[in-house]
């Protein structure tokens, strides 16, 4: 397995973010949520389980010894299981700060003409809304990392990544792991 040196340095305690970079990952991650709670609130059998559910569990958190919010891995595993309405793709995308349509396609591996038959409240597979709280969480890490530069950093191709943009290769959970690794990696410093 090649590796790749992002910095030479052993892993060191995270550094205080400057205040532009934690209010972009906030502002990003509250983007996020709000589009996850109006999705699942748009349909009344999800809304009532939910009162059963973790929907009363935040999206993101802040962890302690960590200012930026993190991906609630107990909230979002149980609304991974979940579909959302075709509707929560044109908030989500908005959210996330890209430009070009195309890069929600890639991010979220769905193709246009999926989405042009689909009635708002036309429900997606579960797997959509997997890849959207993957991907979420990966903005969110980029915005922390980069400020608001993050959202550009996810859609350039990447050496480490074949050659393909982080939304691109994260369209899988091991293709994350790797785009989370980088992402720390060129934070703390470290080998990829």
């Amino acid at each position: 397995m090649k590796t790749h040196s992002i910095a030479a340095s052993a892993k060191k305690p995270a550094p205080a973010l400057p205040s532009s970079q934690l209010d972009t990952a906030v502002v990003m991650a509250k983007k996020f949520e709000h589009v996850f709670e109006n999705a699942f609130t748009l349909s009344a059998k999800v809304a009532a389980e939910s009162a059963l559910g973790s929907s009363k569990k935040r999206l993101f958190v802040t962890l302690a010894h960590h200012e930026a919010p993190t991906l609630n891995r107990d909230a979002a595993a149980y609304w991974a299981s979940r579909s959302l309405p075709a509707a929560a793709l044109h908030q989500w995308f908005a959210a996330t700060g890209l430009e070009k349509k195309k890069d929600l396609f890639i991010a979220l591996h769905l193709s246009a003409s999926t989405l042009s038959r689909a009635q708002p409240d036309t429900p997606l597979d579960a797997a959509v809304t997997e890849r959207m709280l993957r991907q979420s969480e990966l903005f969110v890490r980029a915005a922390e990392v980069f400020g608001e530069e993050g959202a550009t950093w996810m859609t350039k191709p990447h050496d480490l990544l074949d050659g393909k943009a982080p939304v691109e290769y994260a369209t899988n959970e091991f293709g994350g792991a790797k785009v989370r690794q980088i992402l720390n990696a060129i934070e703390y410093g470290g080998v990829v």
